[in-house]
């Protein structure tokens, strides 16, 4: 059996339920960056007229459904 004095306790109870939170919201946080990305995976921006657009295709270059010009396919950059 443990022998703990009643502040060792405390301490012990308060860290546990404080790592519990601090796990939950890192595992939040990291599933949340994931679907982000997901979701952010297939759009592109056109360079001439800053539209940004889906292209789930895989076409080297897909054309900008508003000025029909050549696009590369980047990553979108989400700050």
């Amino acid at each position: 059996m443990f022998h703990l004095t009643l502040h060792e306790m405390i301490f012990a109870y308060t860290g546990g339920c404080l790592l519990v939170i601090f796990l939950a919201a890192f595992a939040y946080s990291s599933r949340r960056t994931h679907q982000e990305r997901a979701a952010t995976r297939n759009w592109m921006k056109c360079r001439l007229c800053a539209f940004e657009f889906r292209n789930p295709g895989t076409a080297v270059l897909p054309r900008c459904p508003r000025c029909d010009a050549l696009v590369e396919r980047r990553r979108l950059s989400r700050l």
